[in-house]
């Protein structure tokens, strides 16, 4: 009797427990769908070539949703835009195909955290990257402890960069923001040649070193200025993550991880990244004025397209005409026995060693700066563990609907973004995507705020009809929607969205929202 009731306690039980586990399973299954859409691809502009305008050649890396380069795209899969005024595709090729010689500047730490073990993997996997070059392709060896040693110039002599690489001894500081100047130096001068040109940089550390007075400022305003990707490794647990990070934001590169036992993993990955680049061709009717254009380059990768922005100056106008010289009046110094030569002599030199006494004095002024700056970023910099274990912002393309890819264009809207208060800025989102954040070479809305805002923050674009915000700054930086955290969100018209200290309101429509 007993046996029999405690086995109907134990079936309704059973029979209690499936039940709150299906319906748990029915209430939460449309969320965890809406919020795992299919991961969408994305691209980078690495490089913008506009010195032949109005021809324009970009180089750029487009990935899939899983993150592996795409492969095969045709000229019909690639559009672009010069602000709202669609532009001529001339072509679109991949660089391996087409042969483009690659100058790949390989920089590397000795300090003497990278003794033994660590510098033996990160040359045997140097080693391996440079087998992997093509005939054409060139590449430099650079080396950084307390200095910065150029160890071997641009050649495409793999023996001889094989034995740089190998004769690389530990000790010493690091060099590190030095290192990367020289690094973007010499790289971008291939790069002003119209050449392909990338830098690789590792480093297991923070800048540390007496003999050097770049700053993390300084070497990321010269990274970006000389117009090539970077794409630095953080070797081991103490790397400088947010300087590295902030490093590939700014050059259009990327940050990668390492350890001894996935470092050669990493440079191979590098390496089918850069085979698997593009050469994007288009042309830009408008004025060769000199002015400032946005080339906007949209690739689609079976039905979604991503896109990428940079700048670049329309041309140069044609410099003014040049009056015929016309011969000088004799000058009262140089009339009579000569003396007025002595004069202008002697007036000429008391004007030099005044000049020579102000460059002087500006130039200790100018050290005593760099010193100062570097002071306040050793006091001020952010804890590295932190920042290490805040996600790197995730570059996300748009969505279109199914097609033929052949004959996909961009959705029309009349969306916008209104500021409240601020610079009040009246934003046209059009097709999208509108992007958001600190990069001034990602984003066509530019936002500082000191570290609460990613390189790329979040992503507005037209999907279906509607408009879609996405937010990839990561999990430790938020945007909010009407007060609510966002990742995916359908915006209405009347929705205020927040990030940092900055508030825009969306608009969609004639009619203004209220």
């Amino acid at each position: 009797m007993y046996a029999g009731v405690e086995l109907r306690r134990r079936f309704f039980l059973l029979a209690f427990i499936l039940a709150i586990g299906a319906l748990t399973a029915v209430r939460f299954a449309p969320f965890a769908v809406a919020q795992d859409p299919d991961p969408a691809p994305s691209l980078t502009i690495n490089q913008l070539d506009a010195s032949a305008y109005p021809q324009l050649r970009a180089i750029v890396t487009v990935l899939d949703g899983r993150g592996v380069p795409a492969r095969g795209l045709l000229p019909a899969q690639f559009q672009a835009f010069d602000g709202n005024t669609q532009l001529s595709v001339t072509g679109a090729v991949a660089a391996m195909d087409q042969d483009l010689q690659l100058n790949a500047v390989i920089t590397i730490d000795v300090s003497g955290s990278m003794e033994g073990e660590p510098l033996a993997s990160a040359k045997a996997a140097a080693t391996e990257f440079v087998q992997s070059l093509g005939p054409n392709d060139r590449a430099a060896i650079i080396s950084f402890s307390d200095e910065v040693t150029p160890v071997l110039p641009l050649t495409n002599d793999k023996t001889a960069l094989i034995v740089a690489i190998a004769g690389l001894q530990a000790g010493g500081g690091t060099a590190l923001y030095e290192g990367v100047q020289v690094s973007a130096y010499l790289a971008g001068t291939a790069a002003t040649q119209g050449q392909r040109a990338v830098a690789i940089i590792l480093s297991d550390g923070e800048n540390a070193t007496e003999t050097s007075d770049a700053t993390g400022e300084s070497s990321l305003q010269i990274a970006q200025g000389s117009g090539i990707p970077i794409y630095p490794i953080g070797f081991g647990s103490l790397t400088d993550v947010p300087y590295l990070e902030s490093l590939a934001a700014v050059t259009s590169g990327q940050f990668r991880a390492a350890t001894t036992g996935t470092i050669t993993d990493v440079y191979a990955e590098l390496s089918d990244l850069l085979r698997s680049q593009y050469i994007v061709t288009v042309r830009d009717d408008s004025p060769a004025d000199g002015s400032d254009g946005t080339l906007q380059i949209v690739a689609f990768v079976g039905p979604s397209p991503a896109a990428s922005i940079a700048t670049f100056k329309r041309g140069a106008p044609a410099p003014p005409p040049v009056p015929a010289a016309q011969p000088a009046d004799p000058s009262p110094l140089e009339e009579g026995n000569g003396s007025g030569n002595r004069y202008a002599l002697v007036f000429g030199g008391v004007v030099a060693l005044v000049a020579l006494g102000g460059a002087a004095v500006a130039f200790r002024r100018w050290q005593a700066q760099r010193r100062t700056v570097a002071h306040q970023l050793q006091v001020v910099a952010p804890n590295a563990r932190l920042a290490a274990a805040q996600g790197v912002p995730r570059r996300m393309g748009a969505y279109a609907p199914a097609g033929n890819v052949a004959t996909l264009t961009v959705e029309t809207g009349t969306g916008r973004l209104v500021e409240r208060g601020g610079e009040g800025r009246d934003l046209e989102i059009g097709s999208g995507p509108l992007i958001l954040g600190t990069s001034p070479r990602r984003c066509q809305v530019v936002l500082h705020d000191g570290g609460s805002i990613a390189p790329e923050h979040a992503r507005i674009w037209l999907r279906g009809g509607r408009y879609v915000l996405h937010h990839v700054g990561g999990m430790s930086r938020k945007t909010l929607v009407n007060g609510q955290e966002a990742d995916w969100v359908a915006l209405d018209p009347g929705d205020e969205i927040v990030i940092g200290q900055w508030r825009f309101l969306f608009e969609d429509g004639s009619e203004p929202a209220t």
